[in-house]
């Protein structure tokens, strides 16, 4: 292209143009006007700056860049207005063409403080800046610099195309412009160049997010990746069908917190041997380098939910503002304000957070079309829309464009851009974007923050960002991301969580101490959230709130770095496992994994580690995944902006561990332990239910609530059936205090709790809780101990607190001992003042205070004065010498038999004179706050200024459990969770063993010690109840025995076996006509009566002429095992007779004993006989006749 003066002239005027465009200076809030900014239709001619490889172009623009570097990046020389010194800024891409085309620092944008005019002279060349000053570039002896006179230069092209020297000859010499490790300088020695020429090229616009995709073999994110030298923040996770996806900050040229970073991501179906990458999270406001003024995609987390459906939460900082490395720090709001009843994005003329006073206009609701309106807030009209990734539009919807950092191209205008026309607040905004085709496609994005940092106007972080690494999915399909605040320094965990895949969103309450990023697990229905600062705390509720702190002993984790989580599938060592990424020790370093194991109180056991560095090898943010083959997926930053991965063995992490389904349980006797489960409870009907009882609740969300209650000691084992899980459960005490007493004898203890779990056997004891005060108890004035200014820890008595003074008056050695034994000096000469005990003696003097009854303790060798915080601190300390009445101390000793305290301290009289104190005496060293006491306390811990104080408490109570013998036995009362387990000493209630047939017995006492001793009984008998014909009767045994003075008896039951009847003979009763008859039988003891039907036979002998004939009836009966008959005899008279005829009853027999049911062995009859009754009737004689026979 051949440059003429005009297009110069006019390539200056559209680069001051888009400098200023690129960098506005915002000076009111009135609203721009969308028709000025430019469609694709009417973008200006834009410049770039190109490599020259060729002759210079008199009066040329130029930037000159160095040819090499100490650390390797280019550097260009700039020049501030109004100064000489030939500074140096840092080249982003020097290729064919140059970015920054001008200096990114904020206060230098815009200044044209890169820009030389190169113009051709006598003999050379003269290089004048554009900067308002105008300077040249002057070479001399030894130095470079601007100056107001032109100098010619030469400026020579090497043997190497594309670069170029500038020199000048002072006498014989010639020095060369050269970059040196202290800047720009000029050397005898050639040093070359490359400029870099302003030329006028036609705009290009460059489309939204990146299609960049490719394949990498064994890293995701090796450098060069996508064209990204840098990576950091890694996230890490494996889907349901076991592909592996990473995302990471790609951080192109750079490794700093903002100025261009954007979300790359990488997926690998095959265990990690292959990997190719994406880029959901992509703004091209920049070139992919820094730029001071670009937008940021930082600190990605990632979670699969229990739909299938991929969530990727990262933190976006608009174009100039994060918390470092951009120019602005963001405000304390959250970019949304209430207009109308509604929470909308406020938009603003500037992108600078000190221009943001009054929003201008706002986002209205998205239509159907995936437009919103921007609306001014001036006249309610609507000269913009944005879409979902808040792409800016005119009234038309037609794209427009603003020109793109360190580039001519363009881009189109997104309100999240520094070169847009509208602005979001200068804050920080969780973005969250989701893929339901494992990672291929991504949706829209949501801000959160009009859900989780609005509608509290108190909150005063600067922001509200994503701990990064993993989110969770809980079992019941809550999705968890933990997010932590930040101030002027780093603040508060806390999570947001949603129960309708991302629809909503909630946050929950803060953690209570300084925590910064955290990852979040889930364990046996628990969240644990372990915290960049240390610590952990547990939610029961799902992360709406929190325990207090928790510390990790066991796990040695760096406190200046993210540390990541995750639960492992299989129990190990039959406990669910927490695996916990992290450098360890005091630098982000010799990285480790910690295998720890969830107690039944929710307490974890870190039994194993596992280390991933070692020897001071870099390790910095991790993120842990589970593959599907149980292994372990490790992407971690091995160097200060790269990232590693690996897989590891679970056999490597939990070296010796038992890793399978086989689940260990230990549960509290007489108490509870629940855990959450996601599909029904069942298999253990068979356990013994004396010693543990299990109750599932359905919750109703597809979990159910299991718990075990411990009845007994003992171990049970079953297979729970849904889950395979092979289950050992042993109830056992979870404290036990074993108590020892005579009956009539009590024991008292002091309580932390008085809930009682189980109440104790009062034939055996008696359990009494009270309220007590602890001086009654401890038979001293009680004082707390603790790990803060509350003191609320131990409780002991301040005799603990007595220091000895050996010496004499000017020259006291003042020591006590410390629960260890270890003899405690008070020494102010450590290296650090905060902790005044040591373990090497100083000798102090007594110096009256101001106060009356008051002494400076001051150190005699080093003019040091022990001093105590008043300001709520509460803790000793020291001071350089007398520092008013902060350390001014009282100090008591204890009051002699029979004296009276008079004191604010019972039992101890102040010394208000140091004539008073004596060589071995032993006082107490006291600070007064107000009407409380705070006494020096022995110890030598310099890890808590606490450890050093007791505070004085006099009328401290305590809550008192006394326990009172009743008799002797055993038996348990549990309280606090503490199972006391009482044993009253003696001999027990004997056990009796009975002769077979009662006729004697023994009586076997045991002791609580385990003898035994037998006795013999005197066994006397006595009828209870006599037996009778059908009941049984009772004999009652009763054995007596006399045993150390006391009467013990038993008594055994036998039973007297009923008599059975005892029946007399059947009494028979005939029917009219003879054809029935019954017999009845009586007990002659009881008068029982029986009836029964007999068998009735008849035969008949004809009458003759001279003859009478019969008929004779025999009735038959069996009663029990006796067969009885009757008959009875009907005369026929002879034919030839003048007898009337007719029937007159004859009974042959006398009374029969009346029947019965079947007579009991022992019935008995008369005996057999018969007898005859002649009656005259009607001409007719009858005859009965009754037999009887065995």
């Amino acid at each position: 292209m051949k440059k003429t003066k005009w297009r110069r002239l006019m390539s200056a005027a559209v680069s001051a143009f888009m400098l200023t465009s690129m960098l506005p200076m915002y000076a009111s809030a009135a609203g721009p006007d969308s028709n000025s900014a430019p469609t694709e239709d009417s973008l200006p001619v834009s410049v770039e700056y190109q490599k020259v490889t060729d002759t210079l172009t008199d009066g040329g623009t130029f930037t000159i860049v160095s040819s090499d570097s100490s650390d390797k990046d280019l550097r260009i020389v700039h020049l501030t207005n109004g100064t000489t010194k030939l500074d140096r800024c840092r080249v982003n891409t020097a290729g064919d063409t140059l970015t920054p085309t001008d200096c990114e620092m904020s206060q230098y944008a815009g200044t044209h403080a890169h820009a030389w005019t190169i113009s051709a002279v006598a003999d050379g060349y003269t290089v004048k800046s554009e900067t308002a000053n105008g300077g040249y570039i002057n070479i001399n002896a030894g130095s470079a610099q601007a100056g107001t006179e032109a100098q010619t230069l030469r400026i020579e092209e090497t043997a190497e195309d594309g670069l170029y020297t500038i020199s000048r000859t002072i006498g014989d010499t010639t020095y060369y412009l050269a970059y040196t490790s202290s800047g720009w300088s000029a050397g005898t020695e050639a040093y070359p160049v490359y400029l870099y020429e302003e030329t006028e090229v036609q705009a290009e616009i460059l489309p939204n997010g990146s299609t960049a995709t490719g394949t990498t073999a064994g890293q995701p994110f090796a450098s060069g990746t996508a064209g990204s030298a840098n990576f950091r923040i890694p996230s890490l996770i494996t889907l349901d069908g076991g592909s592996l996806l990473a995302a990471i900050d790609a951080r192109w040229n750079h490794a700093g917190d903002a100025c261009a970073l954007d979300t790359i991501l990488s997926k690998s179906e095959d265990g990690g041997k292959t990997w190719t990458y994406s880029f959901p999270n992509y703004f091209n406001d920049s070139t992919d380098a820094k730029h001071s003024y670009a937008t940021a995609f930082i600190d990605p987390a990632m979670i699969q939910g229990n739909d299938g459906t991929i969530y990727l939460l990262a933190d976006l900082f608009p174009g100039g503002v994060a918390l470092n490395t951009a120019p602005k720090a963001p405000l304390a709001k959250s970019g949304y304000e209430e207009i109308g009843g509604e929470y909308r994005l406020v938009l603003y003329a500037s992108p600078l957070p000190e221009n943001q006073a009054a929003y201008t206009h706002y986002v209205g609701d998205f239509g159907a079309d995936g437009f919103a309106p921007v609306i001014d807030t001036e006249d309610s009209g609507t000269d913009y829309y944005v879409d979902q990734w808040y792409y800016l539009y005119n009234a038309n919807k037609e794209k427009i464009y603003c020109a793109q950092l360190g580039s001519s191209k363009y881009v189109q205008q997104n309100v999240f851009y520094y070169n847009a026309d509208l602005h979001v607040t200068a804050a920080t905004y969780l973005w969250l974007v989701t893929s339901t085709d494992g990672g291929e496609t991504w949706s829209a994005p949501s801000i959160l923050n009009e859900q989780v940092r609005t509608g509290d106007s108190s909150d005063t972080a600067k922001f509200y960002g994503v701990g990064p690494g993993r989110g969770l999915a809980m079992s019941t399909g809550r999705i968890v991301f933990p997010c932590y605040t930040f101030y002027n320094a780093d603040g508060n965990s806390s999570v947001i969580y949603s129960d309708d895949n991302g629809k909503t969103w909630e946050r929950g309450e803060d953690l209570s101490w300084q925590t910064s990023e955290a990852t979040v697990v889930e364990a046996d229905g628990r969240l644990y959230m372990f915290a960049r600062h240390g610590g952990y705390a547990v939610s029961t509720d799902g992360g709406e709130t929190w325990s207090d702190r928790q510390d990790t002993p066991g796990a040695n984790i760096h406190t200046g770095c993210q540390i990541n989580a995750i639960v492992y599938s299989k129990l190990i060592d039959g406990k669910t496992a927490i695996l916990l990424s992290c450098p360890t020790g005091g630098s982000r370093a010799n990285g480790k994994i910690y295998t720890g194991l969830v107690q039944e109180n929710g307490s974890i056991n870190w039994e194993y580690d596992y280390s991933v560095t070692a020897n001071g090898g870099y390790y910095a943010y991790s993120c842990l995944t589970e593959l599907s083959d149980g292994s372990v997926g490790l992407l971690y930053e091995n160097a200060g902006s790269s990232a590693l991965y690996k897989n590891i063995p679970i056999a490597d992490i939990a070296s010796g561990a038992s890793v399978g389904n086989e689940r260990v349980l230990n549960v509290p006797l007489y108490g509870e332990y629940s855990m959450t489960v996601y599909e029904d409870f069942a298999g253990y009907d068979e356990i013994d239910a004396d010693i543990l009882d299990i109750s599932v609740t359905d919750n109703g969300n597809g979990s159910y609530t299991v718990i075990f209650t411990g009845k007994k000691e003992g171990t049970v084992s079953f297979t729970e059936t849904n889950s395979g899980i092979e289950y050992t459960v042993t109830v056992a005490p979870g404290e036990l205090v074993n108590v020892s007493l005579e009956a009539g004898q009590s024991q008292s203890f002091i309580l932390t709790d008085d809930t009682v779990g189980q109440d104790a056997d009062p034939d055996i004891a008696e359990a009494e809780i009270t309220s007590a005060l602890y001086s009654d108890i401890l038979g001293d004035c009680p004082g707390s101990l603790g790990t803060d200014s509350s003191y609320t820890g131990e409780v002991v008595g301040l005799e603990n607190a007595l220091y000895t003074f050996t010496g004499s008056s000017g020259n006291w050695v003042i020591s006590n001992t410390d629960s260890e034994g270890t003899q405690v000096y008070l020494n102010l000469n450590g290296s650090s003042g905060k902790y005044p005990g040591g373990t090497s003696s100083t000798a102090f003097g007594l110096i009256a205070g101001s106060q009356e009854g008051t002494f400076k303790l001051r150190d005699t060798s080093t003019g040091r004065h022990l001093h105590f915080y008043r300001d709520g601190q509460n803790i000793f300390d020291r001071c350089g010498n007398s520092c008013g009445t902060a350390d001014e101390m009282e100090i008591f000793r204890p009051a002699a038999d029979g004296e009276t305290s008079g004191s604010a301290i019972p039992g101890y009289v102040q010394v208000t004179d140091a004539s008073e104190i004596t060589d071995g005496g032993k006082y107490l060293i006291t600070a007064k706050v107000d009407d409380t006491y705070y006494a020096l306390y022995p110890s030598t811990s310099t890890g808590s200024t606490y450890a050093h104080v007791i505070k004085v408490e006099p009328d401290k109570e305590c809550i008192q459990l006394a326990i009172t013998g009743v008799a002797p036995g055993t038996t348990d009362f549990m309280a606090g969770g503490v199972v006391y387990r009482i044993t009253v000493s003696g001999y027990l209630a004997p056990v009796f063993n009975w002769a077979e047939d009662y006729t004697s017995a023994t009586a076997a006492f045991t002791h609580t010690d385990g003898s035994s001793k037998t006795v013999d009984c005197t066994v006397s008998s006595r009828t209870e109840i006599e037996a009778g014909c059908t009941s049984d009767g009772k004999m009652i045994y009763t054995a007596s025995v006399e045993f150390k003075g006391q009467t013990y008896t038993d008594t055994r039951e036998a039973v007297i076996p009923a008599s059975g009847h005892s029946y007399g003979g059947p009494v028979f009763q005939w029917s009219g006509d003879h054809s029935a008859c019954t017999a009845s039988v009586t007990c002659s003891e009881c008068g029982d009566s029986q009836t029964y039907e007999c068998e009735v036979t008849s035969e008949t002998t004809e009458a003759t002429a001279t003859t009478d004939g019969a008929t004779v009836y025999t009735a038959t009966v069996t009663i029990g095992e006796t067969a009885y008959s009757d008959t009875f005899t009907v005369t026929i008279p002879a034919t030839g007779t003048d007898k009337p005829s007719g029937d007159t009853d004859k009974p042959s027999g006398g009374n029969g004993s009346g029947g019965s049911d079947v007579p009991k062995t022992g019935d008995t009859f008369g005996s057999a006989f018969a007898y005859l009754l002649v009656l005259a009737a009607c001409g007719a004689v009858i005859i009965r006749m009754r037999k009887y026979r065995a």
